[in-house]
């Protein structure tokens, strides 16, 4: 698959785990997405004035990864970097750029928390004739995760069966993963928590027409539930017709808590603590 070798890497996480203690996380944002533009230092101190004090990135690309970066830089003890090959990256380039930028994840994965996003988006706007190139480059970074021994991060629509069967077939690193925009039935639910995944829930669940999901998040276990924004997409409905702050974790928070029958603080403990579990910090 032309990657480059890479040694077993542990994440050195001391910094983070310090920062971590008593501060609510945000699962999986994209604070670096060039949308927020000069926007996104003063959104993400809006959040942390609100108490969320964590944002774990989802990663598309090398220009992605570079900004991650950057806004790390801006930001030390703030911002988890999170580089893979998003499916929408995948779908739109050639073989030989992928397999480039494959080498590249190879070398950048060791200032990482996580190896993602990376999946299958079978949606039919995104996929066109990107299938066989989806699985390909969905397995090959499942074997990175592996080598390196970072947890992964995952994107799965409408592809739900093939993510279960490459994920049996190629296996998921030991330090395991989450789902990230759970968005789902129970049943669905049950299939990655039967794969000791964590389920990283967001905007969608303060939908009150959702009610698959609702179900899910009344079932499941809590401590495999994750919180998350995506922002800037997927905005809760107090957020429709504009770009989804950070600081919308709280609604999620909101939304699950009153379908869990408990306060809002007490989901932000539960997942932040969840998170820190999860990546060993």
């Amino acid at each position: 698959m032309g990657m480059m070798k890479v040694g077993v890497f542990r994440f050195d996480s001391r910094d983070e785990g310090r920062t971590l203690r008593g501060m609510w996380i945000d699962a999986h944002s994209h604070l670096a997405d060039p949308r927020w533009g000069q926007e996104a230092d003063q959104v993400l101190a809006e959040a942390v004035k609100s108490g969320i004090g964590f944002f774990l990135q989802g990663g598309i690309g090398p220009e992605d990864w570079e900004a991650q970066e950057k806004l790390r830089a801006r930001h030390p003890g703030r911002i988890g970097l999170c580089f893979g090959l998003h499916p929408y990256f995948v779908a739109a380039h050639d073989e030989e750029v992928l397999e480039i930028a494959l080498d590249a994840l190879a070398v950048k994965l060791p200032r990482a928390m996580a190896l993602g996003e990376t999946g299958l988006d079978f949606r039919p706007h995104i996929m066109k004739d990107s299938r066989d190139k989806q699985i390909t480059f969905f397995q090959q970074q499942l074997e990175l995760a592996t080598a390196v021994e970072l947890p992964v991060v995952l994107h799965l629509v409408q592809a739900h069966e093939e993510a279960l069967q490459i994920m049996d077939l190629w296996g998921l690193p030991k330090a395991g993963g989450l789902v990230h925009s759970f968005n789902g039935s129970w049943h669905k639910a049950q299939d990655f928590l039967s794969r000791s995944l964590f389920l990283s829930v967001g905007g969608p669940v303060a939908r009150p027409d959702n009610g698959k999901l609702h179900q899910a998040v009344r079932q499941m276990p809590l401590e495999f539930l994750l919180i998350e924004t995506d922002s800037p997409d997927q905005p809760p409905p107090a957020f429709q017709g504009g770009k989804n702050p950070p600081s919308a974790l709280w609604h999620v928070a909101r939304a699950i808590a009153d379908l869990r029958g408990v306060t809002p603080g007490e989901i932000l403990d539960i997942t932040a603590s969840n998170f820190r579990r999860l990546f060993q910090l």
